[in-house]
């Protein structure tokens, strides 16, 4: 239906929770890796002497190199495009402790720091590794570096290994292992907003379009009432051949419009009120018809629609019930158009009738006025009336 191809898709203009989550953490990794690359530096210095120089220059630059890009990537990458740059960089990384037993070319150090310069990257390593990586495997490949920096610093301290090492290396994995469920806690955080946007999403989409079809429903109610059962009213109540037939036009004619544009076309202020003076004229000839204009900013179209075709319906039921046994009734159309919104009132001082007796199956008030005014954003419609006095038809829409 036309009202609901109108819907626009939520999801097209949402922005995934769990992006801003991993850039935040992704960031946070790569600008960490370089300054956590600056504090090693003395030990890289330091201990360049006993690990292979060639193994020493090309890890220490893949490492930096993989921090850096992480760093850029983060602020301006896809989230997909972040996980793979912080994958290469808990690589290289773990690449660098499987290989470091390797690259020691000769045990011990000639000094106080007995603890190699790559061991101490370890809460880089294992933090990229729980932006990239999935959860099983961030919480392994913890473990892993856990177990490889304990051989790692055993292999490289040899007989002055001590108790200490050892408790370093728990403390260590202790350490990271916070900040990974950090990340991994950060994560689950985003997926599960993620999820609940898409089912708000859903729902969403549901009712828009239950909503939609509820006003195309009403509409057509509507429409029906207006242009073809008032017709077959105003014939058996023998109105006249000319009068039926003008309104049998009509009818053919909005019901061909509707067939066709579906939903109405956009006017301005002024032609709004020149369509209700026109509907005035054509069902009411003798009734007055009065106007304010102020500005001119164009009303919705769907309100301009609702306006006018309830206008319309509310002067037919004047004419076919209002006129007294004596006279006929006098009759008004007020409008006033502003910024704030409309407001139009039908008036007459008919024979009037009793709201509460009026069966809601009667769908010229339940459909075609209050039901169709009260389908559109911001419509109202109410109806005064009573025995001997008349009866006021009100109908507006209030700007947002």
């Amino acid at each position: 239906m036309s009202g609901a191809a109108a819907i626009t898709d939520p999801a097209r203009s949402r922005v995934s929770a769990s992006t801003p989550i991993v850039r935040a953490m992704a960031g946070g990794v790569g600008v960490g890796g370089v300054v956590f690359a600056g504090l090693a530096a003395h030990d890289f210095v330091v201990q360049f002497a006993t690990i292979n120089p060639v193994w020493n220059v090309a890890l220490s630059l893949a490492y930096l190199a993989s921090a850096v890009a992480l760093a850029f990537v983060a602020r301006v990458g896809r989230v997909r495009t972040i996980r793979i740059f912080a994958g290469i960089l808990a690589g290289v990384y773990l690449l660098g402790l499987l290989t470091f037993v390797l690259a020691v070319s000769r045990l011990g150090l000639a000094g106080a720091q007995d603890v190699p310069w790559i061991t101490t990257l370890m809460v880089i390593g294992t933090s990229a590794a729980a932006v990239s990586l999935p959860t099983v495997v961030g919480w392994i490949y913890l473990g892993l570096c856990g177990a490889l920096i304990a051989v790692d610093r055993l292999a490289y301290c040899g007989s002055r290994a001590t108790l200490g090492t050892v408790e370093g290396t728990l403390f260590e994995l202790f350490f990271c292992g916070m900040f990974v469920a950090l990340a991994m806690a950060s994560r689950h955080l985003g997926c599960l907003l993620d999820e609940a946007g898409r089912a708000a999403e859903t729902e969403t989409r549901r009712n828009a379009t239950k909503n939609a079809r509820t006003r195309e429903r009403r509409r057509i109610d509507a429409l029906m009432h207006d242009n073809v059962l008032s017709v077959l009213l105003a014939s058996s109540v023998g109105n006249g051949e000319l009068i039926v037939a003008d309104q049998a036009s009509r009818a053919l004619r909005q019901i061909e419009r509707y067939g066709v544009d579906g939903d109405p076309e956009p006017v301005t202020a002024e032609q709004l009120v020149w369509e209700l003076q026109a509907i005035t004229t054509d069902i009411a000839p003798r009734a007055e018809f009065r106007y304010e204009l102020q500005g001119d900013n164009p009303p919705p179209p769907e309100i301009t629609a609702a306006i006018t075709e309830a206008t319309a319906e509310a002067l037919r039921n004047s004419v076919l019930h209002a006129d007294l046994a004596d006279r006929d009734a006098e009759r008004a159309v007020y409008a006033h158009l502003d910024g704030g919104g409309i407001a139009v009132l039908v008036l007459d001082d008919g024979v009037g009738f009793d709201k509460r007796a009026v069966s809601t199956t009667r769908l010229g008030i339940s459909v075609s006025i209050i039901g169709r005014m009260g389908a559109v954003p911001g419509g109202y419609a109410a109806i005064e009336s009573e025995p001997g006095r008349g009866t006021t038809v009100r109908l507006g829409w209030i700007a947002p």
